[in-house]
């Protein structure tokens, strides 16, 4: 039976037209593109110019053409922020500069053990759970369900494209060496087709920690990334950094590949914030998105040069101007995994800041608003269930640089306000407990970042080596703390996507002991979760480690890690 030849709209919209699908000339917007969420493009009268309605708000606030508005002359609030934000851009793509040159030879030699796809994408419960296989799904199974109008036409192009190679190759057999299937980056090339394929059945599942149905790596930013060319170089180069680290380098193709998607992409980023800073303000959903990707991008390429910090200040710039821009522009449900997401980063990176360096803040409107998500009873694939302790991270660092500051003979000699934030932090903490509901292994992943915090804010007032007899108690709460986190840990298998945000908590409880079977419990943990999750930032945490193993029992303390990084010239962060 011949096939059915494609149907071609002639007098439709642009975009049916490239696509080749029947247009009902519909304006502003048809009935194919309202279905399958594109833009919906028209020639005006003139044919000169294009008429362009995008499916919702969200994708024309990316997209649209900039508009030149007269400025203000008084200087308010936004004013400020912007310059702020402008500012934390121009720093960001400036260490991009000073570091990317070094991006091809800052891998390390990994392990081989990878992903199996087993299980649906976003499944936590594994059938064996001593297997070191990690619940993926091939790509589609889960992106169908996600865009099932974009797949079904790939179904339809597919079938055409295997009749029509039949006659070509009926007619000329050599031809088959040059077809190629078709891809869902017409305008990219196969390395990109392979990189998104590789986003979305690896390195999104790698991203999030499993403790939600639906993972929003993949349902919020790939409409994203489609609808704008900076958010997909970014995902791009940022599967191909975690391909690397994860395949033990890929080889000199595999680096090759890595830093040439890596380059670009801060390339593109460049170009984007010279437009914004020049007036373009409609990018800024792109970038604010675009500088947190980055900072995953640095945690999967394991990042020892600290460019993470200059990614955090200029997302947080950016987030907080997006977040006074109006709710249509933004699309629904968004901000809230972005509030999440900037928290993640910030928190968990806060603890290996340079002295030099200012440390990165969470900005009141955006803390407001996390706490706003807790009160909502807030689960995500970044902060599991527990948000509310990580807001209470920044409280205990800044406490710590207080009391340590005033020590005197070596001695820690606090305020009486710090004694009392002390005790306000502890019965915070120790009042933290999760839902019920949640997912078994994300509240067990809760409660060893419960011991995390607690550890952290108890090593303020020194290690269990200081003490030569004295302080009994506080010797004998860190050691308590520190088996209950590894008993806990001992509870589900390091091979599990929930691990992927427990660098953090390992870290810390690592710094709080010089027993050679919990620094061995730890070793092997941190090598499974490289292993299994390939996030370079995981080998770099055990590197780490290691070297704080090495120092006199004394000196084993989290509030010792940035003097260990300043020494080796190593900057890393724990997300």
């Amino acid at each position: 039976m011949r096939a059915m030849p494609i149907i071609r709209s002639r007098t439709g919209c642009f975009t049916c037209r490239r696509r080749k699908k029947k247009c009902n000339e519909e304006k502003p917007l048809c009935s194919g593109c309202r279905r399958n969420h594109l833009e919906c493009t028209w020639p005006t009268e003139n044919n000169n110019t294009l008429q362009t309605r995008g499916k919702n708000p969200s994708s024309a606030a990316i997209s649209k053409p900039a508009a030149n508005k007269p400025r203000a002359s008084s200087l308010t609030d936004k004013d400020f922020d912007m310059a702020a934000a402008a500012a934390a851009l121009r720093d960001s793509t400036a260490s991009d500069r000073a570091h990317s040159r070094s991006s091809s030879g800052s891998s390390h030699a990994h392990t081989d053990l990878d992903m199996i796809a087993a299980e649906p994408v976003d499944a936590e419960i594994v059938r064996d759970t001593s297997s070191p296989i990690m619940p993926v799904s091939p790509v589609p199974s889960h992106a169908a369900e996600l865009f099932p109008d974009m797949f079904s036409d790939a179904r339809a192009l597919t079938i055409s494209t295997m009749s029509l190679s039949a006659a070509t190759a009926a007619a000329d057999p050599s031809s088959l060496l040059t077809l190629s299937p078709l891809s869902l980056l017409p305008d990219h090339g196969r390395e990109s087709s392979d990189l998104l394929s590789y986003y979305l059945t690896r390195t999104a599942n790698s991203m999030g920690n499993g403790s939600t149905d639906v993972n929003p790596f993949i349902s919020k930013l790939v409409p994203l990334a489609f609808a704008n060319p900076l958010v997909l170089q970014l995902l791009l180069a940022q599967s191909a950094s975690h391909r690397q680290s994860a395949e033990g380098g890929g080889g000199c193709l595999g680096t090759e590949v890595a830093h040439h998607y890596y380059t670009d992409s801060l390339r593109m980023f460049r170009n984007v914030v010279g437009e914004y800073v020049a007036g373009k303000e409609e990018n800024t959903l792109a970038l604010t998105v675009g500088s947190l990707v980055l900072c995953l991008t640095e945690v999967a390429r394991g990042d020892v040069h600290g460019t993470i910090f200059d990614h955090l200040r200029a997302s947080e710039s950016m987030l907080n101007l997006l977040l006074t821009r109006p709710k249509s522009e933004i699309p629904n449900d968004l901000p809230d995994f972005l509030v999440e997401f900037a928290i993640h980063m910030t928190v968990t990176s806060i603890m290996s800041t340079d002295p030099k360096r200012a440390p990165p803040e969470l900005s009141p409107r955006i803390e407001g608003l996390a706490r706003s998500l807790i009160s909502k009873g807030y689960v995500g694939q970044l902060s599991g269930c527990w948000l509310e302790l990580l807001l209470l991270i920044p409280h205990v660092y800044h406490l710590g640089h207080r009391i340590l500051a005033s020590r005197v003979d070596g001695k820690p000699t606090p305020q009486a306000d710090d004694i009392i934030t002390f005790g306000m932090l502890q019965s915070q903490i120790m009042a933290f407990f999760p839902d019920m509901s949640v997912n078994p292994y994300s509240r067990l992943a809760g409660l060893v970042f419960k011991q995390g915090v607690l550890l952290y804010l108890w090593s303020i007032l020194g290690t269990t080596h200081q003490h030569c007899g004295g302080n009994t108690a506080h010797r004998n709460l860190v050691a308590g703390a520190v088996a209950d986190a590894l008993s806990l840990l001992g509870q589900f298998p390091a091979t599990l996507r929930i691990n992927t945000s427990l660098c953090w908590p390992l870290i810390v409880i690592g710094s709080c002991t010089t027993d050679a079977d919990a620094q061995r419990v730890l070793r092997e943990r941190l090598q499974a979760m490289h292993g299994t999750i390939g996030l370079g930032n995981m080998k770099e945490t055990l590197i780490l480690l290691e070297h704080i193993w090495t120092k006199a029992p004394e000196d084993v303390s989290p509030w010792k890690l940035s003097e260990v990084m300043q020494e080796r010239q190593v900057w890393i962060s724990f997300a």
